[in-house]
């Protein structure tokens, strides 16, 4: 389980990796000062990236190909041929508010969550549920950083991350209706441990979550009890997705914002692309449309 950087990339603040398994090809943001979105495949070790015009904090891939997007506050279409983002709908209104962490549900919905940027820790953020019919449902409110979204394997749970609350949180979902209720505390995490940020449901309904200044992944069973610890050579793994031919790979992506030279220089992998082999399997990557 030793992570491995696969991919020098020095990214600021990488975070979002999606695997497209059509593609054989991971993809993920660096969205602040760079707006890159990178894309990378493991067989030729061929990386690809997209300049974008404003930051992307979050993808997800259509059934018509290209891209799906949150970028300040909309959600859009990316065009990786054009390199040209075309708005859907704006979700979020106000100069410091903008989307943040987002992922595609089994009916091709897009979930997003919002967050201050200016106040990250003030509860000003919302959960919302982009439709492909364009409509937009918010489904919650009242968070700090909004951040990891995950299903459980049956459809029966859905995860989601409040940063500066240090809270991953679980909630009742209806796949049908697109609907969450019963919101509930699935893990509360220490100070000692960082602040929790991506996530990734497994197979086996085990949620495994990047800790933000806490040099590790922390993989916890359904019951919300800690099944094991993945240490990293860098202080900020900011988010995970299960890749490979047999979906049995996790790669990590890392970031070196807010590291003084003094750290980066004892991090000098900090904002690399990591890779982590393991005997589990992830769940297949869901399509918008």
């Amino acid at each position: 389980m030793k992570p491995e950087s696969v991919v020098k990339a020095r990214n600021v603040i990488g975070e979002g990796p999606r695997w497209n398994a059509a593609e054989q090809r991971l993809y993920w943001v660096d969205f602040i000062e760079n707006q890159n979105i990178h894309s990378w495949d493991p067989a030729t070790q061929e990386l690809r990236t997209y300049a974008t015009e404003a930051p992307v904090t979050a993808l997800g891939f259509r059934r018509k190909g290209d891209l799906i997007v949150a970028t300040g506050g909309q959600v859009a279409a990316f065009n990786l041929a054009t390199r040209k983002l075309s708005s859907f709908t704006s979700v979020v209104e106000g100069p410091s508010m903008r989307l943040n962490d987002g992922a595609v549900d089994t009916n091709g919905r897009f979930w997003v969550g919002s967050m201050n940027s200016q106040q990250q820790q003030q509860p000003h953020g919302c959960l919302y549920r982009f439709d492909p019919d364009g409509s937009v449902q918010e489904m919650d409110s009242g968070f700090t950083v909004s951040n990891g979204l995950g299903w459980s394997p049956d459809q029966r749970t859905f995860y989601f991350i409040d940063t500066f609350r240090r809270a991953i949180l679980a909630y009742d979902y209806s796949a049908t209706a697109g609907s969450i209720s019963n919101r509930r505390v699935f893990a509360q995490t220490a100070e000692e441990d960082g602040y929790p940020d991506g996530l990734a449901v497994d197979a086996e309904g085990h949620v495994l979550v990047a800790f933000w200044g806490g040099w590790k992944i922390v993989r916890y069973d359904p019951d919300g009890r800690q099944e094991r610890k993945i240490p990293f050579p860098v202080a900020n793994p900011t988010a995970c997705a299960f890749g490979g031919r047999d979906r049995d790979e996790l790669y990590v992506t890392t970031a070196r914002l807010g590291l003084t030279k003094e750290q980066l220089a004892d991090q000098p992998m900090a904002g690399d692309l990591f890779r982590v082999p393991l005997n589990i399997q992830g769940q297949e990557e869901p399509l918008f449309g």
